[in-house]
Parts: C-alpha cells; sequence; structure tokens
C-alpha cells in the first residue's frame, strides 16, 4: 500500500469567531484576519508538500460546502495548482436555534443547557442541532473515506470546521475520552495510512502525525 494522507484544514478566523458567536450552518464570512490565514496556509501547504518524499503523488483539494470553509479553500487551491470540491459531508454541525447567539446570551436565556454542554453533555439535539454521537459517526465515515483504501497512494487536503475535526479524530482513532485541546483557526491536523511507523504498528490504521499546527501562521 503506498501512503495516503489527509490532511485537515481548520476555516480561517470568521466574523463570527470574532464575535464570540455559535455558528454552525450559519455563516458571516471570514475577516481579514481570517483571508490572510487562508494565504499563508496555502503557501506552507504548497512548500511542504513539494518538499515531501512522494512529491509526485496526485493531491486533491475537498472544502465543507460552507462558505467560510469555501472561502478559505480558494486560495489553498490557488498555491496548490488544483481545484477545489465541495463536500457536504465535512460541514459543521447544526447548533439549531442556538446558532447566532453568544456565550453571553447563552448564558443568560439557557444556562442549565449551555453549563451541561460545557461540562461534556449531549445536548445539541435538544436545542434542534445534530448530536455529539451523530457528528462523530459522521464525521470519523468521512475521514476514512478520503484516506481510502486503494493503492494509488497521494494527498486529500480536506478544508472543515473545528468541531469536524476534533469529534471525527476522536472516533477515527478509537478514542472514549477526550483528550484533544481546540482546534485553532487555520491549523492544521494529518492522518496517514500506509506508512512506516513503531514496530508492531498495523500500516492499515490511520496515525496522527500532527494536531492543530499553526506555526505556518507566524
Amino acid at each position: 500500500m503506498s501512503p495516503r494522507r489527509l490532511v485537515l484544514v481548520r476555516h480561517g478566523e470568521s466574523v463570527w469567531n470574532v464575535e464570540r458567536r455559535v455558528q454552525g450552518h450559519e455563516c458571516r464570512g471570514l475577516t481579514d484576519v481570517g483571508h490572510t490565514q487562508a494565504a499563508r496556509t496555502g503557501a506552507a501547504l504548497a512548500r511542504q508538500l513539494a518538499a515531501d518524499e512522494d512529491g509526485d503523488a496526485p493531491v486533491r483539494l475537498v472544502t465543507s460546502d460552507l462558505g467560510r470553509c469555501r472561502d478559505t479553500a480558494a486560495p489553498i487551491a490557488a498555491a496548490l495548482g488544483v481545484a477545489a470540491h465541495v463536500d457536504a459531508t465535512l460541514r459543521e454541525r447544526s447548533f439549531g436555534r442556538w446558532e447566532g447567539m453568544t456565550r453571553a446570551e447563552l448564558e443568560a436565556d439557557d444556562a442549565d443547557r449551555y453549563a451541561r454542554w460545557r461540562t461534556g453533555a449531549d445536548v445539541i439535539a435538544e436545542v434542534g442541532g445534530e448530536s455529539d454521537a451523530t457528528l462523530r459517526t459522521r464525521a470519523a465515515a468521512a475521514f476514512a473515506r478520503l484516506l481510502g483504501d486503494d493503492d494509488t497512494g497521494g494527498t486529500v487536503v480536506a478544508v472543515t470546521h473545528g468541531g469536524t475535526i476534533w469529534y471525527g479524530l476522536h472516533a477515527l482513532l478509537g478514542l472514549d475520552a477526550y483528550r484533544f485541546g481546540q482546534v485553532r483557526n487555520a491549523s492544521v491536523s494529518e492522518l496517514v495510512v500506509g506508512a512506516r511507523g513503531p514496530a508492531g504498528l498495523d500500516p492499515a490504521l490511520p496515525q496522527l502525525v500532527r494536531f492543530n499546527e499553526t506555526s505556518h501562521l507566524g
């Protein structure tokens, strides 16, 4: 099996990130900082992929259908010289009637449920959104599909969302307890299948080789 890589990029800083609003499926676009982050991420990925020992392997770019990801994917596509293909399975979860609300508003209007969510309770379905369990399953299946099981090798760059990355990685790697920290805007995480690893490690299992890398942002 030739190594196959899945590079997960969280979208750049959005207007609602700055305003500390719950986004979900709603979208108000990137800030100027977010657009700069996207351009720097594209340039960094182009350098890294060109320097990779499998530099001639095919590269494919996919993005969530939500606007903040498509805006992040555009400069990455230009830097890599490929087209970005929309994949709705990479979208962020719906937060139902919480979308657009600030944390202060949630603490005032839905304090008990918000407090339970902050301590790990799976409450989002209660407000009309997608549950943690459903998000885990959806995101892990999307990542597994993009990693693939063929012998062609190559790299898939997927522009997606913090929640999708965070829950998907926990599920795909079989982590029952939540172990990862925050997924930052324009950060890069990477999975590889089929690469050499420590003795006794099954190369068919996905390996996490980096998580939440932001050094390219300066």
